[in-house]
């Protein structure tokens, strides 16, 4: 019964820094959903009363944190509502509801449809819960690259999405079109070099 009076009180007070620290009511709304979610996951799993034990080793599949989530706040704004609205979409991913994800997505793009961030993170949602990018994650890739042409981010997470649902050729054709138009990006070689590598690993 402690830990469950710490967590509520933890959970009252980041709610309300929260939903104070911006003027958004968009943002207001997915950073108090996205804790809900957290909190909601730990009510119906967590055992607070068990004695501590190793951390199980994470699987490695679209569930757990994922490459997206993790290059997106290297990359992209980490604050304002569309970060916010990308964080619920990571959270509801990770819970095995991608189209719930979607769903709130295309909401927030109906408030902002000129949000290059907003559509990467739909062709991303799409890209996972289909199991490939297909032609509505393009699009919405596309969409992203319309709105920001001298941005390298929307062909980034494209080829990202496709490696990450298992489509490395995609993946390294994306990457090595974009390093022909853009400066010399070092990770990017990188992240070429890992897609040639599972390419190779496919045939």
């Amino acid at each position: 019964m402690i830990v469950w009076a710490v967590a509520l009180a933890f959970a009252a007070t980041l709610a309300l820094l929260l939903l104070r620290g911006t003027r958004e009511p968009a943002a207001r709304i997915a950073a108090a959903a996205a804790l809900a979610l957290g909190l909601g996951g730990y009510a119906l799993t967590g055992q607070p009363g068990l004695p501590a034990a190793l951390t199980p080793e994470v699987r490695n599949d679209l569930r757990a944190t994922s490459a997206f989530e993790t290059e997106r706040h290297r990359r992209l704004s980490r604050f304002g509502e569309a970060a916010a609205w990308l964080t619920f979409a990571d959270a509801l991913i990770r819970a095995d509801a991608s189209l719930t994800a979607i769903r709130g997505l295309r909401q927030a793009l109906d408030r902002n449809p000129r949000s290059t961030e907003l559509w990467i993170g739909l062709g991303n949602a799409l890209a996972v819960h289909g199991g490939r990018v297909g032609s509505a994650s393009r699009l919405a890739f596309d969409r992203a690259a319309g709105l920001s042409p001298q941005s390298p981010e929307p062909a980034f997470f494209r080829g990202l999405a496709e490696l990450e649902t298992g489509d490395a050729r995609a993946a390294a054709r994306t990457w090595r079109a974009l390093a022909a138009r853009s400066l010399p990006d070092a990770d990017l070689d990188r992240w070429i070099a890992t897609a040639e590598q599972r390419a190779v690993g496919q045939e």
